[in-house]
C-alpha cells in the first residue's frame, strides 16, 4: 500500500485541543512527523486509501496532500 504525504489543518475553534486532533489522526493511521501548534498545522503521511478518513476526524478543517515540485 502506498503512503502519502500530507498536512492538515485544524480548525480554529479546536486550536486549544490541537494535540486531540492529532491523535485522532494517528487513531486513523497518520504517521506524525511535524506539529506546527501555533501555525495550526501538522503534518505527515498515511496510506492513500485512508486519506478521506482523516477528514471525518473531529477538529480537523482541511486535509492538504502534498505534491511534488518540480524545478527547472
Amino acid at each position: 500500500m502506498a503512503r502519502i504525504a500530507l498536512t492538515v489543518l485544524v480548525k480554529e475553534t479546536y486550536l486549544s485541543r490541537f494535540s486531540v486532533v492529532v491523535d485522532g489522526c494517528r487513531r486513523e493511521g497518520m504517521a506524525v512527523e511535524r506539529e506546527m501548534v501555533a501555525l495550526g498545522v501538522f503534518s505527515g503521511n498515511i496510506e492513500a486509501e485512508k486519506l478521506t478518513d482523516l477528514e471525518l476526524v473531529e477538529g480537523v478543517a482541511s486535509v492538504e496532500p502534498e505534491r511534488p515540485m518540480r524545478t527547472c
